[in-house]
């Protein structure tokens, strides 16, 4: 296998190797080095970070059932797989993706508990954008608080979390369910308020996808953290 593989894509890869796993630049990693259950024997954590710098540096996407078959048998079982799936992103963002109001459709909320006006821009299984307005006449606000009208945090985090669904879903058929939430809040929304939101898929192992998320109101960040959630 390894004699299909180009050289310097061995050797790209073993460099991440060697950077990740902190074996030093100097350490021999043979094409046939078993990643798992040898010498190296890679913990979850470190296969978790080695597929996300794999698919950073070369643009493609491990999906967590590949993890576990061939894929990470030893080093050139890895360079193959990543050079017959290189180009596969590239040739996915030509394929025309739905509109706005059909990403909206896909999240499993009705529409009285979306969080999301406008969705800008999905790329499945890596980003996410989209808006929610709030404009002061909405239910919530009669109680949060009455006279001071604040957007209530669990809400923000809500519509993040809405967010990180789409960007965290590679097909239509995937969803997310909320695991974990570690997001601080900067500055309080007070209406009307356009909040612009982002998701960026950062980790991702088995169906568990962690996303960098952020609310904004013009260049102030009001909120900003971490979301996980399991996408099946």
């Amino acid at each position: 296998m390894t004699d299909a593989v180009d050289r310097g894509l061995l050797d790209e890869i073993k460099t991440i190797l060697r950077r990740d796993l902190k074996l030093g630049p100097a350490v021999d990693v043979p094409d046939d080095m078993p990643l798992v259950g040898g010498e190296m024997d890679l913990d979850s954590l470190d296969i978790l970070l080695l597929v996300s710098s794999i698919e950073k540096h070369f643009a493609i996407k491990i999906p967590s059932e590949a993890v576990g078959r061939w894929v990470f048998q030893d080093v050139s079982t890895l360079a193959k797989y990543v050079a017959d799936n290189r180009h596969t992103l590239q040739a996915a963002s030509s394929i025309a993706t739905p509109s706005a109001g059909d990403w909206l459709s896909r999240l499993p909320h009705g529409p009285e508990f979306r969080f999301i006006t406008n969705v800008t821009e999905v790329l499945p299984g890596q980003s996410a954008s989209g808006v929610w307005r709030v404009e002061g006449g909405e239910s919530f606000f009669k109680g949060h608080f009455p006279g001071n009208p604040i957007v209530p945090g669990v809400l923000l985090i809500e519509a993040m979390a809405q967010l990180a669904g789409l960007a965290s879903a590679d097909t239509a058929a995937r969803s997310g369910k909320l695991v974990q939430v570690d997001v601080r809040f900067d500055q309080p929304i007070v209406p009307p308020a356009q909040i612009a939101l982002t998701a960026t898929v950062i980790k991702s192992i088995g169906p568990l996808m962690q996303c960098d998320v952020t609310a904004s109101v013009g260049d102030i960040v009001a909120a900003r953290g971490t979301i996980t959630l399991h996408v099946a």
